[in-house]
This record gives C-alpha cells, structure tokens and sequence, in this order.
C-alpha cells in the first residue's frame, strides 16, 4: 500500500525480487515473493466502435455518457456495462439491463440502487443494448 513498484526480477530459485519506493517515505525497499499479481486497471472499450458516426457521445476516457436511466446523447440507444460510468461489475451491468427495459416499458420505472450492489472484483464482459 502507499507504494510504487520499480521493477520485478525472477531469481534462479524461481521467486520474484519486487523494488518498489515507499510513497510516504520515499525510501526505495525490496521485498522477495512467489508470486507477483500484476493489476493495471481496466477501462471501458468503446474505441473502434464507431460511436462518433451515429452521435454517441463519450467522455475523455471513452466512457459513454448517459442519463439515469441508461441513454446515450443518440435517442433509442441505451448504454449499460462497462462502458458507462460506475463499477465495471457483470452483476451491475445485468440489473441495468433490467432497468432500460423496465425504463421502456413503462417510462421513468427502470432503477438500479447501486448500494445494493456487493462490489468484487470479476472479469466483465462489455454491454451495450440498441433499441
């Protein structure tokens, strides 16, 4: 925690050497492991999607902009998932999912109430849903 790696070097022995600068200290530490985890983040991936040519309007980091109830800037097109804001957890993009076609069927009735998603960490697939 409150640390930034350096690098990471194998040894004969078949551990991992990990140097990395303690933030707060800034002192430069070294630690032997088994097994290095390597977590670079995640971010939506709606580049090449082609979202400009129909008016798809996405923020800097190609998070697709909506509404509470899931429309994009483009009306009739619903964005849930990964590539919309908030947790990019497959149990949050199922229950919007759920909420847009609640929000269709009956307007203004589609909710996700997002304190009662448990957040873990899980491998998500990317959603979007075209009406």
């Amino acid at each position: 925690m409150k640390s930034k790696v350096l690098d990471a070097k194998k040894t004969n022995n078949g551990t991992v050497i990990v140097r990395f600068e303690n933030l707060e200290t800034k002192k430069i530490e070294e630690m032997e492991v088994d097994v290095v985890l390597v977590a670079v983040g995640r971010k939506p991936y709606t580049e090449g999607l082609g979202l400009e040519n129909v008016g798809i309007k996405t923020d800097k980091r190609g998070i697709i902009e909506t509404d509470d109830h899931f429309r994009t800037s483009v009306p009739n097109i619903y964005a849930i998932g990964d590539c919309i804001k908030g947790p990019m957890l497959a149990h949050k993009a199922e229950e919007a999912g759920i909420a847009v076609v609640e929000s269709i069927a009956t307007p203004g009735a589609g909710h996700v109430n997002y304190n009662a998603i448990p957040y873990v960490l899980v491998l998500c697939a990317h959603f979007m849903l075209f009406i």
